[in-house]
């Protein structure tokens, strides 16, 4: 509505929206895709225990521009365990207050939708008031003036409240799901062995399941 473009500069709504299309492409985050995860990570631990110079550097090319990616890029520098740890987490928290920041777009979009659906009910009555001769033609264009209000609470209450609400439980679950690989990778990085890095990630695991 109009009220969010004038709260929120006008790239940032547009983001927004466009986000707002990948909701469900991102909304499998589950169990499954974290016991793939922790796979994963045993599989760059070997990897990594054999060769890390070379590991890494494959890694980071492998994984590009995702968070995994940058992780590596990091591991490749030679950066301490705690300054990967802090450089990590300032990424992460980073990417889930911009997700948080476009979920109340979308959350004020579902919010005035309904109030913008009464103006224009209100608006089409003036209209309709100021020029009928007919009872027909006033029921008619009375009818049509309420929809605006039907359309409103629709779109706000059954559109973009549930999608804002939606989006900030894949943002949380994905905050947490990095929060996994990132301890994956710190793991490697002390030269933990397999079965300490299965337990803890499944550990963390569980504690995430329990949130959500």
């Amino acid at each position: 509505s109009a009220s969010v473009f004038i709260s929120y500069p006008f790239k940032k709504v547009v983001i927004a929206l466009r986000e707002s299309t990948r909701l469900f492409s991102q909304s499998n985050i589950d169990d499954k895709l974290l016991e793939q995860d922790i796979e994963k990570i045993l599989e760059w631990q070997k990897r990594i225990r054999v060769d890390k110079i070379k590991a890494v550097s494959e890694l980071s090319e492998e994984y590009g521009e995702r968070f995994e990616g940058y992780l590596f890029s990091i591991l490749d520098t030679n950066y301490s365990t705690e300054d990967l740890r802090e450089l990590a987490e300032i990424n992460i928290q980073e990417t889930y207050t911009r997700q948080q920041q476009i979920n109340q777009i979308i959350a004020s979009m579902g919010k005035t939708a309904p109030v913008f659906g009464m103006l224009g009910t209100l608006f089409g009555l003036i209209v309709i008031l100021s020029g009928f001769n007919e009872m027909d033609s006033l029921l008619t264009g009375l009818a049509a003036a309420l929809m605006t209000t039907l359309y409103g609470i629709v779109i706000g209450n059954f559109i973009f409240i549930p999608m804002a609400k939606k989006m900030n439980n894949i943002a949380s679950l994905q905050f947490f799901r990095e929060k996994l690989i990132l301890e994956g990778i710190l793991l490697i990085q002390q030269q933990k062995s397999s079965l300490q890095i299965f337990d803890r990630l499944k550990a963390h695991m569980h504690r995430t399941s329990q949130q959500f």
